[in-house]
């Protein structure tokens, strides 16, 4: 398994599907993971029927597949077809991780849960900073984040190819936690930003 403790920060880029930029077509998300220097440590990519894509759009049941540079499997992420609420199942390793579960309420806001339906913490965005979410400790102490970046004019306007950081401000997290918040990365862009262009 890939172990994700020895960087501070992980940034994922999405990436610009061609068929997006001249039609409505929605394609299949890929991303590529780096560190911050700029090396790649993984690739993710979507599994999800097209009609879905197309009909269902951020509500649809998908799998994201990460695998490392040897191709190995590192996490998979998968959702069934939600009307309000989204649950995104997180295994590595053939064992469950954890979940991500989307809660209602202001703001923007996922539970984290452990393998067994414990939540560990909960990952919220404030009005004021919607494009930053804080995942803090049971003490208020933030833990991680996950920060959308600016893409570029270009990709904004044009694109849903997005750029998220996923940082870790406890060096002392383990490496599943890390896990479980590059998962919420994509379910943030799938529940938050996927149909933004």
């Amino acid at each position: 398994m890939t172990d994700l403790t020895r960087y501070p920060e992980l940034v994922i880029r999405q990436q610009v599907e061609q068929l997006e930029i001249f039609t409505p077509f929605e394609t299949a998300n890929r991303y590529s993971v780096h560190t911050s220097d700029g090396a790649q440590l993984m690739y993710a990519y979507e599994e999800s029927g097209g009609l879905s894509r197309q009909f269902a759009a951020s509500h649809r049941a998908l799998s994201i597949h990460v695998v490392d540079g040897n191709n190995a499997p590192v996490l998979q992420a998968s959702r069934d077809f939600f009307w309000f609420r989204s649950h995104l199942r997180v295994d590595a390793d053939g064992r469950r991780l954890g979940a991500l579960n989307r809660i209602f309420g202001l703001g923007r806001k996922f539970a984290l849960l452990d393998a067994n339906g414990g939540e560990i913490t909960r990952i919220t965005s404030g009005l004021f900073r919607p494009h930053t979410f804080i995942a803090k400790s049971a003490g208020g102490t933030e833990i991680a984040r996950v920060t959308k970046q600016w893409s570029g004019f270009g990709r904004e306007m044009f694109t849903d190819a997005d750029t998220f950081v996923v940082q870790f401000t406890d060096g002392s997290a383990d490496n599943d936690f890390r896990l479980l918040m590059l998962a919420s990365a994509f379910a943030i862009d799938l529940d938050f930003f996927e149909n933004q262009s």
